[in-house]
């Protein structure tokens, strides 16, 4: 890049000083990059923005309770198409079921997704009924579950693609942990 200077400037140099200038001509002729040298990098920024949306990231969530009701936590692990933690939630919901707890750890896991940019998303739960329910194969007859269905349906709406799946609960012991951490913290266990 830039013919006029002797060290070349850092690509995070260059979109630190745009994000803080936001003159576009001002920042070239600091770094001394032509349009051609500008271009480039923002197609380069480009690249990587759509490589990070064409992927599937996968999203385990688990609500965990200590009686039906009692002292309730929410899971959820976030993976990036290739595989890697990205982020995950461990919060407790004070007393309620374990179906509230299911369906929180789900709303938390999307809200999480979403603040990430996550356009395309695999869902995996171990709660059957809320697999199902989202699903329409089941019908939500319990009152206070149909609120949380319905945010969580709307959020799922904000993607471009999801889809939601149910598998073992041995398949889901991380974000079954968080769950599980977020009711001892808050009981004071370790």
């Amino acid at each position: 890049m830039g013919a006029d200077r002797t060290d070349t400037p850092s690509r995070a140099e260059i979109c630190a000083a745009l994000a803080q200038e936001l003159d576009i001509a001002a920042v070239g002729r600091r770094f001394g990059l032509s349009r051609k040298d500008m271009g480039r990098l923002f197609n380069e920024a480009a690249a990587l923005f759509e490589k990070a949306d064409t992927g599937t990231w996968r999203l385990y969530v688990d609500g965990a309770s200590r009686g039906n009701p009692g002292p309730s936590g929410a899971g959820a692990v976030l993976f990036n198409p290739a595989g890697h933690k990205k982020g995950e939630v461990s919060q407790y919901l004070g007393e309620t079921t374990n179906n509230v707890a299911e369906y929180q750890a789900l709303l938390h896991g999307l809200k999480m997704a979403l603040n990430l940019g996550v356009k395309n998303l695999q869902i995996m739960a171990d709660s059957l009924l809320i697999v199902q329910q989202l699903k329409g194969a089941y019908q939500v007859k319990t009152p206070h579950l149909y609120p949380l269905f319905s945010q969580a349906r709307e959020t799922l709406q904000e993607f471009n693609t999801c889809a939601i799946s149910h598998l073992d609960r041995s398949l889901n012991h991380e974000a079954d942990r968080l769950a599980r951490q977020a009711i001892d913290r808050h009981l004071g266990k370790k």
